[in-house]
């Protein structure tokens, strides 16, 4: 949703909560997982006037059109705290190091859809290609498949034998629930 807004110019929560948007959100649950063929409704731009003196500069500034990106690195299951890295979303490189918990966090454009990430140290890099706003729904095959595949897993059955859950493959509402959780969304 948030990358809807942005490209008509609106609040990303007024438009979801928008009364024509309530099916979409009851199907969807999640603002920032849609899937292909979902419909939204965008409202026309409400002006907004404000009386100024007329003798006098104002400055207006607008909302800001940036999202957050959390990160989490791990390896083996456990954090990556303070390592350094680059990252780069339409032309902006940012820098720095993950905190205590492996947790990187940036402001990045709501329309980004790429961005390019350098973890560790120049001599030995690790580069990840990152596909934003390519999530699909929990509830879909295709988005438990990446949600697991994002994550390190290779089966459902693994990650539910990593959540100590009964190993069956299925995704029952547990799984669904513990693979969103340990997703973030």
């Amino acid at each position: 949703m948030e990358s809807i807004a942005a490209e008509f110019g609106l609040d990303w929560q007024k438009l979801w909560a928008h009364p024509q948007n309530a099916g979409l959100r009851e199907q969807r649950q999640d603002p920032n997982v849609l899937m292909p063929g979902d419909s939204v409704f965008v409202p026309e731009r409400e002006l907004r006037l404000t009386d100024c003196a007329t003798d006098q500069l104002h400055r207006f500034e607008r909302d800001s059109t940036l999202s957050k990106l959390v990160v989490f690195l791990k390896e083996f299951d456990q954090p990556r705290p303070d390592e350094p890295y680059t990252l780069t979303v339409n032309g902006t490189i940012m820098t720095g190091a993950t905190d205590s918990n492996g947790k990187l966090e940036a402001r990045i454009p709501s329309q980004a859809r790429r961005g390019r990430l350098l973890v560790g140290k120049p001599e030995v890099q690790e580069e990840y290609i990152l596909e934003l706003g390519h999530i699909d729904p929990i509830h879909e095959a295709s988005g438990i498949e990446g949600r697991l595949r994002n994550l390190g897993f290779e089966s459902l059955g693994e990650f539910q034998k990593k959540q100590h859950l009964e190993a069956t493959g299925e995704p029952d509402e547990t799984t669904l629930t513990r693979l969103q959780g340990e997703y973030g969304c």
